[in-house]
């Protein structure tokens, strides 16, 4: 006869009152949940398919899984992003060419060298000597760095990732705060005493809140200045170049001229709002005033950090020197491969189609021919001493892509590439399509409000790549819907994919200020309020009044009219 520890071992839950149990499960959720939602979202959708097992919910299927999975991040994003390959041949949407050709295409390969581009830049430590040299240049009151603060960041948020961007930016803040709070000037924290915890906690005070919350604000904003700036725009063009293949191709200078005057105006607005929020700007007899007042002494103080910093930056040397010059090469041949107003060079190289990824990979091949420093010029020097021992590294590395390149992104973007052309194979395009049709007798206007709107609230939930891949695709297809030109929601929907202010998960700079700042998710979401609302107003009247001229979205064109054709709406 079994003994009584052997019966308890196998009846654990025998005799434990109810609170303990519910204990342990809560525990055990919150130690496996993840793989709890992954099963249980992928056992509900698979009961909905075998009740409607049509071409149509089979894609319907896949989208939800892949949203229900991008959104809580049970597995990794990239993970997450490859199960098309299995399910689109396996459900006989599309063939497995047809969702591995998703993967990499000319988009995907303008990310990679986008990317090869920014790294260099960053590697070279050219991003550093251009953000010290506008802030040196500028002026050193608090509401002149604050302003430079938001330039350099925009500016260099539009070529180099807003996660790298924000990271570079946070040690400068901090470098110029921590000088001025020693010279008894400023406050960077001030400690407070709450009751549930023994020790004092530190919370930044509103200047540290206004400089680290400018960091992030603008590295968003920056970001929708050029094709390259965020993995958003990629996607947008993927996704409209795939579901669109008569219409002309995004081109590089079309979207900078048709988007640089919103994001200037929101990077100025931000600034503007910043020191109204944070530094008493309007409010000249309140505290916050009185704190963001450092006098002479304090712009001394600000412009001899800078100054040092540059200093210790030396001179410029060759490897920054090539990097800028490949880089603006690389800018120039973007603009002007075929600009619109004269014959762009690619037209006079090829009778062909060539895209954007053509100057940027030319340029990332060519940083592996240039060396970063010129030792080899020594190699037959009379000095044996100033002979080089070992041969010099080019422009950039290819451990240092390994290590700097964000991989999974590249997933993240074909995913979306792969749904999109998916749910036009499948009928689902039809499906969505039909059921948009009554947004045809709204105005326009009112409809782009409303669809921007939406997806300013979607993307602080999730990542912004994710949700343009699963918004852009609805939003192509509504467009057909109400025989309006495609460009006229999916431009303005991929750009407020980009503007998430209000939660640490909504996009990493807002993570990185959070956890380096340690500024509380409360005071995120209250600060990030008034930039959501005015980044979307913005958005919205700088697309009609000014995009929609660059776009040229007044008529439903013949591409799309031959898509809902094949469609069949």
């Amino acid at each position: 006869m079994a003994n009584r520890e052997e019966i308890e071992q196998e009846t654990p839950m025998e005799g434990r009152p109810i609170k303990e149990i519910l204990w342990l499960t809560l525990k055990f959720l919150k130690l496996y949940w993840k793989i709890v939602f992954a099963l249980s979202w992928l056992l509900l959708l698979i009961i909905l398919l075998m009740s409607y097992n049509t071409s149509e919910t089979r894609c319907a299927f896949v989208v939800l899984l892949l949203a229900g999975y991008w959104i809580t991040e049970c597995f990794p994003m990239a993970v997450t992003s490859i199960i098309p390959v299995v399910l689109f041949p396996a459900f006989g949407i599309l063939t497995s060419q047809e969702a591995c050709g998703c993967y990499m295409n000319d988009t995907i390969m303008v990310f990679i060298g986008g990317l090869i581009l920014a790294i260099a830049i960053e590697h070279s430590g050219l991003h550093l000597r251009i953000a010290l040299g506008v802030m040196r240049v500028v002026g050193c009151t608090h509401a002149k760095i604050l302003g430079s603060l938001c330039v350099v960041t925009t500016l260099i948020s539009m070529w180099i990732t807003n996660t790298a961007t924000t990271a570079m930016m946070v040690p400068i803040i901090f470098a110029i705060l921590n000088q001025l709070e020693q010279a008894g000037l400023c406050e960077v924290y001030i400690e407070k005493i709450i009751p549930e915890s023994e020790e004092p906690i530190q919370e930044p005070t509103n200047i540290t809140k206004a400089y680290l919350l400018a960091a992030a604000y603008c590295s968003s904003i920056g970001g929708t200045g050029t094709l390259v700036g965020t993995g958003t725009n990629l996607t947008f063009k993927g996704i409209f170049e795939s579901t669109f293949p008569l219409a002309e191709p995004i081109t590089f200078t079309n979207w900078m001229i048709a988007s640089i005057p919103q994001m200037a105006i929101n990077s100025f607005l931000t600034w503007i709002y910043l020191r109204i929020a944070f530094m008493g700007y309007l409010r000249p007899e309140s505290k916050d005033a009185a704190a963001a007042t450092i006098g002479a002494e304090g712009e001394a103080i600000t412009n001899e950090v800078i100054g040092q910093r540059y200093k210790e930056l030396g001179k410029m040397s060759f490897h920054e020197l090539s990097v800028a010059i490949l880089f603006i090469i690389c800018v120039i041949l973007w603009l002007f491969r075929k600009p619109g107003f004269v014959v762009g060079w690619a037209e006079y190289l090829t009778q062909i189609d060539v895209r954007d990824s053509l100057p940027v990979i030319c340029i990332s091949v060519l940083m592996f021919y240039i060396p970063k420093d010129l030792n080899f010029l020594q190699s037959y020097s009379k000095d044996p001493k100033a002979r080089p021992t070992k041969p010099s590294e080019g422009l950039i590395t290819w451990s240092l892509i390994e290590n700097k390149m964000p991989w999974g992104l590249m997933f993240l973007l074909g995913g979306g590439f792969a749904i999109s052309r998916a749910s036009v194979a499948s009928g689902m395009a039809k499906m969505v399509g039909e059921a948009m049709i009554p947004l045809r007798y709204l105005p326009p206007a009112l409809v782009l409000l409303f669809v921007s709107f939406f997806i300013g609230i979607f993307t602080e939930f999730t990542s912004n790549v994710g949700v343009a891949n699963i918004t852009l695709p609805i939003v192509a297809q509504m467009c057909i819907a109400m025989e309006i030109h495609p460009l006229f929601l999916m431009v303005p929907t991929a750009i407020m994919c980009s503007y998430s202010f209000r939660l640490p998960v909504g996009t990493p700079p807002n993570a990185i200020i959070a956890m380096v700042g340690k500024i509380k998710t409360k005071y995120l979401m209250i600060g990030g309020c008034i930039p959501s609302i005015y980044t979307l107003l913005i958005n919205t009247i700088f697309f009609l009044a000014w995009g929609s001229y660059v776009w040229g979205t007044n008529e439903f064109p013949e591409w799309a009219k031959h898509e809902k054709q094949n469609v069949k709406i």
